[in-house]
């Protein structure tokens, strides 16, 4: 048996990581091509990742946030009895906070708030004990003196300031959105907990709001050190399309360089993260990067969407998959019986598998890396649903935003419908990562068969079921709250 730590990049499409992510790919022994996640956003797709179901089978999506239902029996860590299963991550949703940390034996949230997880959240504290200036300032040092963690409780209310104190100069933001907390946490937990282990990370820094961060690379953009992407209306362009675009290109063109240099700063941040786990254990160690999603960013292929609310787009599901320090005994060419190829990869010897895999098979290839083998997981179908927005409130035609979605990959093209009755033929290039062309509108009676044949329950009949089972959702505090508006989710 071996080590598994399972990278997730946050809203990391296939094309962009690709193109700078070369790091990692020169590092990698496979690569699966035709990976694409089982959902377009984080609730959903996580969930998916684990247990290895749909959204409307596994229920936690748009309706229902909360990830304590799904139990560790109910994920594929069961198959893993003899591991330690550990957790490190920077999503908000995919944390203690919404019960995602219930699957695993220890888990450790971190968040530009808690930049040392043992010491006091920062943002928490400032909810729970108001007033302003020299005062609070008095009673956060008195709580850091009695804290268990002084130390790390001062850093995090340091780290914090300073950023606050940064943000309206015009110079690089100075601390990184997790990607250095999650490594070096990461690092500690490899170093401490008992071997075999599986470990999951989450990594949060191509997700938007972005900005020029001091670690970026400054010739892959061309935003000012003020500029975010917080700082234009993404729901002009999905509203508007193609028009919205020319009024917003600026904003588009700086948002597409910013999720560059984050992609490229990650991927120096991985691999580094790669040497120091594999330094710091005694077991063979196995890594899994894929993203939980991609984003879109405004293309004719993406619907000229920007962001992954509402959308099953191949900018959004077409997603890397590459495994670094596979066994060693990886399956040959010729013992793929779906068809999968080995090609001349970017590192030379890359295993490039041709055909599709879906994130429902994820938990499978991870728990046969566990134990020494590389299994076949490929697909000659795969399908893939969105159940709601991943807004809370869309500030416009909450029908359409809210809608269900879902599509069924074959060969060349992919078939998508939703609830509202819409329907369309989606040509695909298995060259060209994350493009697609819509060919073809109305064509239910394709949507039928493929319907009873991948998904257990009707579109329409779900999506009236799910709302009408809503309850109130996951009771989180103020600071949390806040994290998930800075994040585009209030």
């Amino acid at each position: 048996m071996r080590n598994v730590v399972l990278i997730c990049l946050d809203t990391v499409r296939k094309d962009f990581f690709d193109e700078h992510a070369p790091r990692i790919r020169a590092r990698a022994d496979r690569s699966y091509e035709q990976c694409r996640a089982a959902s377009s956003w984080s609730i959903p797709s996580h969930a998916s990742m684990m247990t290895g179901a749909l959204p409307h089978q596994h229920g936690v999506h748009d309706h229902n946030r909360d990830f304590s239902g799904i139990t560790e029996s109910a994920t594929f860590l069961a198959d893993l009895p003899d591991h330690h299963t550990t957790g490190v991550s920077a999503n908000v949703y995919a944390s203690s906070g919404f019960g995602f940390d219930r699957m695993f034996d220890d888990f450790r949230d971190v968040s530009p708030d808690s930049r040392f997880p043992e010491g006091i959240h920062v943002g928490r504290f400032g909810y729970e004990h108001k007033g302003e200036g020299p005062k609070k300032f008095l009673s956060f040092a008195k709580a850091c003196a009695t804290h268990d963690h002084p130390i790390e409780s001062f850093l995090n209310g340091a780290a914090v300031e300073l950023d606050k104190a940064l943000a309206s100069l015009p110079v690089p933001k100075l601390l990184d959105e997790g990607a250095s907390i999650i490594a070096r946490e990461g690092v500690k937990t490899a170093e401490s907990c008992p071997q075999p282990f599986f470990m999951f990370t989450n990594f949060m820094d191509a997700h938007a709001p972005l900005r020029h961060v001091r670690g970026y690379d400054r010739s892959l953009h061309d935003a000012p050190n003020t500029w975010s992407t917080a700082d234009y209306d993404k729901w002009e362009l999905n509203r508007d399309k193609a028009e919205g675009l020319e009024r917003n290109r600026e904003h588009v063109e700086n948002h597409r360089g910013l999720y560059r240099a984050a992609i490229d700063y990650l991927d120096r941040t991985v691999v580094e993260f790669i040497d120091d786990v594999q330094a710091a254990t005694d077991h063979e160690t196995t890594f899994v990067i894929t993203a939980d999603h991609g984003e879109n960013l405004g293309f004719p292929a993406d619907d000229y969407l920007v962001g992954h609310d509402s959308s099953l787009s191949e900018g959004l599901l077409h997603v890397p998959l590459y495994v670094v320090n596979a066994p060693e005994d990886a399956v040959s060419d010729e013992e793929m019986p779906d068809g999968g190829t080995t090609e001349g990869g970017p590192g030379g010897d890359t295993t490039l598998v041709s055909e599709y895999v879906s994130h429902l098979q994820l938990g499978d290839l991870l728990v046969g890396l566990a134990h020494d083998e590389v299994p076949d997981v490929t697909r000659e179908r795969i399908p893939a649903e969105l159940i709601g927005s991943s807004i809370a409130q869309p500030p416009e035609n909450p029908e359409f935003w809210n809608r269900m979605l879902r599509c069924v990959y074959d060969g060349t093209e992919k078939i998508e419908w939703d609830s509202l009755g819409e329907s369309s033929r989606v040509r695909l290039d298995p060259g060209r990562p994350c493009w697609q062309e819509r060919v073809e509108s109305d064509v239910g009676g394709v949507v039928e068969e493929l319907e009873s044949e991948f998904f257990d329950e009707e579109i329409t009949a779900y999506k009236r079921r799910a709302e009408g089972a809503e309850g109130e959702g996951v009771d989180v505090d103020e600071a949390t709250a806040d994290r998930l508006a800075d994040l585009g989710y209030m």
